[in-house]
């Protein structure tokens, strides 16, 4: 069982009917059985966990992301939407080629509004493969209202920047598109995620900068999302990867064994969004107004 931390105290007015736009919920297994084929096997992280947590931050809102362990079953996901009912929505994994629409209307009825192509945990290099995935997935769930989430490496996102562009639904990028921020502003890849912001039909999460960036609270950070904000606030959303599952540096992911989640401050993650942003009404458009009009929440 994930022990819960402290969390730092939060140092400003968090905006009512504020969301967290992306976390995970493990286990029991014997309940939730994982996938066979799954790249690793995380310990349990209970939505009693998860309430607790965001109660400690002032968070009203959040959006269950369904984890790859679970491959396409995404009951665990569906039962934890179901307990926290009005507050929660999702974004479910999909087999394109074999579900039915029945099945993405139960999905949709239980609160799901997204569905996730994780070609990275699935080691997906190949740009025609992932743009016949986000071509069939959109066409499936396009008149659902859905939005596709990608979560790949920004060398693919580069690739496919013309079909998220002119995708049939909205496009939404995980962990500030997996650019590897270290290496500088003047990238090729940033210039490209600039060109799909401002399209207006691509959304970013600023979540998990540990994922992009040793330094997290570096000026290049920093930086980088101030450049995200002037290209599109509108377009941005936040979410603290709860419970901060990934693979460890420089440990091979055994599924035989539990990997251990990440030791994340989410208190801290916040104040230095908050840092980030310093204009109150921005930080309501990406805590509150944004969420609300990508995940379908009923405005306050």
């Amino acid at each position: 069982m994930l022990p819960i931390q402290e969390q730092e105290a939060i140092a400003f007015e968090m905006p009512p009917g504020a969301c967290d736009c992306h976390t995970h919920v493990f286990g029991p297994e014997k309940q939730f059985p994982y996938w066979s084929e799954r790249a690793y096997t995380p310990a349990d992280a209970s939505i009693s966990q998860l309430k607790q947590l965001h109660h400690q931050l002032g968070i009203e809102r959040l959006v269950i992301v369904h984890p790859s362990p679970y491959g396409v079953d995404n009951t665990r996901s569906l039962v934890a939407i179901r307990e926290l009912r009005n507050q929660a929505r999702g974004v479910a994994v999909i087999d394109e080629s074999t579900i039915t629409m029945q099945e993405i209307e139960k999905l949709h009825q239980a609160g799901f509004r997204g569905a996730r192509l994780n070609l990275e945990t699935s080691g997906v290099e190949d740009s025609l493969f992932a743009k016949n995935k986000l071509v069939k997935t959109a066409q499936l769930i396009q008149s659902f209202g859905w939005h596709v989430q990608i979560y790949s490496n920004p060398k693919l996102v580069a690739q496919l920047t013309h079909d998220i562009i002119h995708c049939a639904v909205p496009v939404v990028l995980d962990h500030f598109a997996r650019i590897p921020i270290d290496d500088g502003l003047e990238q090729s890849f940033i210039v490209q995620l600039i060109e799909m912001l401002n399209s207006g039909n691509v959304w970013m999460k600023l979540s998990a900068p540990q994922r992009i960036t040793d330094h997290p609270d570096s000026d290049q950070m920093a930086e980088f999302t101030k450049v995200l904000i002037k290209t599109n606030q509108d377009r941005l959303v936040w979410g603290s990867d709860w419970p901060h599952s990934g693979a460890q540096p420089g440990k091979k992911r055994i599924k035989e064994e539990i990997e251990p989640f990440h030791q994340i401050n989410d208190g801290h993650a916040l104040n230095r969004l908050n840092q980030w942003v310093k204009d109150p009404s921005i930080l309501q458009k990406i805590l509150v107004d944004n969420p609300v009009q990508l995940y379908g929440f009923e405005k306050l």
